[in-house]
C-alpha cells in the first residue's frame, strides 16, 4: 500500500497562462508493497508532535497543552487519515489523500505509520516540483512570450478588416467618432449622442447632397468667420487678475440680486453646494463693504451669476460675432474667475476653493464654454478633490471639523461625482474608477437653517418625501453606482451584454426611477425631472444597442418600444418645465438630441408598411418628438449663438426621417432644414452689437469676402427654391469639405461596407 500524501500540488494557485502539467497519477510509495492484508491499527487522535515524541497528549483543541507551554500552539497539528484500503473511494478521492486539519473530525481507520508516510510526501513534492520547473519551462516561456505579443484580446473594430475577408458578421461593432488625422484627433465613444449617426442608414448621403444643392450653407459659415475676425470675443487669453479686478467686475447690486436669485432658483436645488444662511450673510456684508469682502466669496459670486445668465430672457437679444452677449458676459466672469484661481495658493483652502471649482465647470456646461474639455476638465475636478480627500468619510478626519464643514464637503464631493459621470457619459468614456475608493456618505437631507458653524452635531434627517436642496443629491447617491456601473459597462469595448443582461439593467433602471420622490412645490420639479431622465438616457443606448444584435424579433421589437416610450419622456419632461419657464435643464442636457436620434434610429429601420402596429406608434410620435426635440435645441442656439451643429444633426434626421416616407418631396425636405438652421443665423447676423471701425483686424478691409456693415441685410433669406427645382451650383461652396465635414458626417466611424454601398466611388477618408 502507498502512504498517504498531502495533495500540495492541486492546491497551489496556478497561473491561468501557463499550461496545466499537474501529474494524471502519483506513484505509490514503498508501503504499498506490504499487502492489504495489514492489521488494523488504533486510531491516531494524538498531535503530530506529540506522537513523533511518543509523550502523553491531552488532545484539546485547537492546541494541546503541552504544545502551548512550548509556545509551538501555531504548530500543532493533527493528522486524520483518508481511507484505508488502496482503491479509490466512491467520491473520488484516491487512498492517499489525506488532509491535515484542525480541529479533528471522525478519524477514519489510520494506516501506516504516520511519521514515514509525512518523510515519503517530502520526497515526493520535491520531485514534483522538479518536474515542474523542468518540463514547464519552455511551455511557460512560449505561453509568456504569447501574452506579451497579444497583451489584451483585440476588438471586433481591430478585426474589422479579417472578419470581412472571410465573410463572418459582425452584429454589434464598436461604435465610435474618430475624427482627424495625426494627433489633431477627437474622440467620442458609444454613448456619446453622435455616435447614433453611423447606424441611420444613408444620413451621411442625405447631408451630402444637402451641402451640394445648398451653397448658402458654407457661405454663411464664411460670414461667420468673418464676423470672429472683427471682434476680440473669441480670443480671450489667460491673463493676471487681481481680487480688486475681481471685485470690479461685480455688476450693480440689483442686477446681482436678480441672476443670483436665478441660480439659486434653477440650479441652486439641484447642485446644493453652499449653505444658504451663511452664503446670506456675508452677501449682504459684501455690499456694504465691497473693500473688505472676501475674494473668494465674490468669485462664488460671480461665477453664479455667469451660471445664470443664458437663463435670462432679455428681448431683443443681441450678440457679438457668434456669441450672445449675455453668454459673453458669462465667459467674461469665468475667465476672470480660472484665472484668479490660477495665482490662488492651494496650502491654505477653505470650501470656497472647492465650490469656485465646482461653479466653474457647471457655468462652462450651461454657458457652452470649452464643451470640448468639459470630460477632461470633470476628471481633473474629481481628482483635486480626491487629493483632499473629500471621497473619504469626512468622520475619518482627527482634527476638530465642524458639522457644517463635513456636510458641506459631502455635498461638494456629490456634485463633483455627478457633474464627472454626465460628462464621461456624453463624451463615451469610461468614468473614473472613484466607487472602489470611496466611503464618503450621501449629504443629508436636512434643511439648511436648522444647523450652522457652532452646531454640534446635524439636525435629524427628514424624510425622503420632504423636499430640500439637498434632496436631488440625497436622491441621486442612491443610483450613482448603477449608473457608474452602466457607464462602464457600455463604453467597454470588450464588453458584451445579452438580451437578458439588458432586461436586468432596464429592471434595474426603471425600480430607480419608480423610487424618485414625488416632491411637492415648483422648486422641485427641476431636480425630479433631471433624476428621471439620468436614468432614462441609459435606457436609450442599452436598447439602441440591442436593437443592432437582436437575434429574433421579439426582442427587436421590445427595444423599439422601450425607446419610444423613453424618447418621448423625456422630451414631456423638458417640455413640461420649459413650459413652465424653467430653461435649466434645457441648456445643460444633451438628451434632447439623443432622443431625436434614437428615434429617428428606430424609425429608419422599421419597414412601416410591412409591421402596421409599430408603424402607427412610430408614425405617432416620431415626428413629435423630433420637431419638439428642434425647437429646444434651436432655443438653445439662439442663447448661446453657438452649437448649431446640434441644431444641424437634429434637422437632417428629422428631414431623412420625413424623406424616407415620402421620397418624392426629398428636395423640399431638404430645403426645409436648410432655412431652419440657417434662420437662427440671420437673426445672430441681424442682431449684432456696432463694433467700432477701429476694431477691425490689419487688413481686413481689404478682403473681398468682407461682411457688411449693414447686418439688417441678413435678417431675410432670399426666395426659397421650389420644391423639385434644379439646385443652382454655378457659385461653389466657400468652405471645402475638410472644414464641413462634421456638418456631413464624414469620417464619422462608419462601416466602409456601408460607405462603398452608398458612394459609387470608394470610400476615401477627408482629412481634417
Amino acid at each position: 500500500m502507498s502512504a498517504p500524501t498531502v495533495n500540495m500540488v492541486n492546491t497551489l494557485p496556478r497561473d491561468p497562462s501557463l499550461p496545466d502539467i499537474t501529474p494524471a497519477r502519483r506513484q505509490a510509495s514503498p508501503d504499498t508493497l506490504a499487502g492489504s492484508d495489514r492489521k488494523r491499527r488504533r486510531k491516531v487522535l494524538s498531535c503530530y508532535d506529540c506522537r513523533r515524541r511518543k509523550l502523553q497528549c491531552d488532545r484539546a483543541m485547537p492546541a494541546c497543552g503541552r504544545c502551548t507551554k512550548a509556545g509551538q500552539a501555531s504548530n500543532c497539528l493533527y493528522i486524520d487519515d483518508a481511507t484505508e484500503g488502496g482503491a479509490r473511494e466512491p467520491d473520488g478521492r484516491g487512498p492517499f489523500d489525506a488532509h491535515i486539519s484542525r480541529p479533528i473530525q471522525q478519524a477514519p481507520t489510520p494506516l501506516g505509520d504516520t511519521l514515514s508516510r509525512l518523510e515519503y510526501q517530502e520526497r515526493r513534492i520535491k520531485q514534483l516540483e522538479a518536474a515542474l520547473a523542468h518540463t514547464g519551462h519552455t511551455q511557460a516561456m512560449d505561453s509568456v512570450q504569447r501574452l506579451r505579443a497579444s497583451k489584451l484580446p483585440l476588438t471586433p473594430e481591430s478585426v474589422v478588416g479579417a472578419a470581412e475577408q472571410i465573410g463572418a458578421s459582425i452584429n454589434d461593432r464598436e461604435t465610435m467618432l474618430l475624427r482627424g488625422k495625426s494627433f489633431k484627433t477627437q474622440f467620442h465613444g458609444t454613448t456619446h449622442p453622435g455616435a447614433l449617426i453611423a447606424h441611420i442608414p444613408d444620413l451621411n448621403l442625405f447631408t451630402k447632397e444637402t451641402f451640394e444643392s445648398f451653397p448658402a450653407l458654407a457661405r454663411i459659415r464664411q460670414d461667420m468667420h468673418t464676423l470672429e475676425d472683427r471682434t476680440d470675443a473669441a480670443g480671450s487669453r489667460p491673463q493676471s487678475i487681481t481680487s480688486e479686478q475681481l471685485k470690479a467686475l461685480l455688476p450693480p447690486r440689483e442686477e446681482a440680486d436678480q441672476l443670483v436669485q436665478l441660480y439659486l432658483k434653477n440650479y441652486g436645488c439641484i447642485y446644493h453646494i453652499l449653505h444658504l444662511p451663511s452664503f446670506r450673510k456675508e452677501y449682504s456684508e459684501t455690499w456694504l463693504n465691497l473693500a473688505e469682502a472676501r475674494p473668494h466669496f465674490v468669485a462664488v459670486v460671480l461665477l453664479m451669476i455667469a451660471a445664470a445668465q443664458c437663463l435670462t430672457s432679455t428681448q431683443p437679444m443681441l450678440y457679438t460675432a457668434k456669441s450672445s452677449t449675455a453668454r459673453e458676459k458669462a465667459i467674461t466672469y469665468i475667465e476672470a474667475c480660472d484665472d484668479w484661481l490660477q495665482t490662488q495658493s492651494q496650502k491654505h483652502v477653505t470650501a470656497a476653493d472647492f465650490q469656485i471649482r465646482c461653479l466653474l465647470q457647471l457655468s462652462r456646461i450651461v454657458s457652452a464654454r470649452k464643451f470640448k474639455r468639459t470630460y477632461t476638465d470633470s476628471g481633473t475636478l474629481l481628482r483635486f478633490c480626491m487629493a483632499a480627500g473629500l471621497h473619504r468619510n469626512p468622520d475619518l478626519i482627527r482634527k476638530k471639523t465642524s458639522v457644517l464643514d463635513k456636510e458641506l464637503r459631502r455635498r461638494i464631493w456629490s456634485t463633483v461625482v455627478e457633474l464627472e459621470l454626465q460628462a464621461a457619459f456624453d463624451r463615451g468614456m469610461i468614468s473614473a474608477q472613484w466607487p472602489m475608493q470611496t466611503d464618503c456618505p450621501a449629504p443629508s437631507n436636512v434643511q439648511d437653517d436648522d444647523f450652522d458653524q457652532d452646531s454640534e452635531q446635524l439636525p435629524v434627517a427628514l424624510s425622503p418625501s420632504e423636499f430640500t436642496n439637498s434632496s436631488y443629491l440625497v436622491t441621486a447617491s442612491d443610483s450613482v453606482l448603477l449608473r457608474h456601473g452602466l457607464n462602464t459597462t457600455l463604453n467597454n469595448i470588450r464588453q458584451t451584454l445579452s438580451f437578458n443582461d439588458i432586461k436586468r439593467f432596464t429592471e434595474e433602471i426603471e425600480a430607480q426611477i419608480q423610487n424618485i420622490p414625488n416632491w411637492e412645490g415648483e422648486s422641485a420639479d427641476a431636480p425630479r425631472a433631471l433624476l428621471s431622465l439620468n436614468l432614462r438616457q441609459y435606457l436609450l443606448v442599452l436598447h439602441d444597442r440591442q436593437i443592432r444584435q437582436a437575434d429574433n424579433m421579439t426582442e427587436r421589437s421590445f427595444s423599439r418600444m422601450i425607446i419610444i416610450d423613453t424618447a418621448t419622456r423625456i422630451i414631456d419632461a423638458h417640455r413640461k418645465l420649459i413650459d413652465q419657464g424653467c430653461y435649466a435643464l434645457e441648456l445643460m442636457c444633451n438628451d434632447q438630441l439623443r432622443a431625436a436620434l434614437s428615434i429617428c434610429h428606430v424609425a429608419t429601420t422599421v419597414n412601416i408598411k410591412a409591421d402596421s402596429a409599430i408603424g402607427k406608434i412610430i408614425e405617432h410620435h416620431a415626428d413629435r418628438v423630433m420637431d419638439e426635440a428642434i425647437h429646444m435645441l434651436t432655443d438653445k442656439v439662439i442663447r448661446f449663438g453657438r452649437e448649431q451643429r446640434q441644431l444641424w444633426i437634429a434637422l437632417a434626421a428629422h428631414g431623412f426621417w420625413k424623406a424616407r416616407k415620402d421620397p418624392s418631396q426629398r428636395a423640399m425636405y431638404m430645403q426645409e432644414a436648410v432655412e431652419k438652421v440657417t434662420r437662427p443665423w440671420y437673426k445672430i447676423m441681424a442682431c449684432q452689437e456696432d463694433a467700432p471701425i477701429g476694431a477691425l483686424p490689419e487688413g481686413s478691409r481689404d478682403r473681398p469676402n468682407e461682411m457688411p456693415h449693414n447686418m439688417l441685410g441678413y435678417l431675410q433669406p432670399g426666395p426659397p427654391q421650389k420644391a423639385g427645382a434644379v439646385p443652382d451650383l454655378s457659385e461653389p461652396p466657400l468652405l471645402d469639405l475638410d472644414e464641413i465635414e462634421a456638418w456631413t458626417f464624414e469620417n464619422w466611424g462608419f462601416n466602409p461596407m456601408e460607405l462603398q454601398q452608398a458612394f459609387a466611388d470608394p470610400y476615401q477618408p477627408i482629412a481634417t
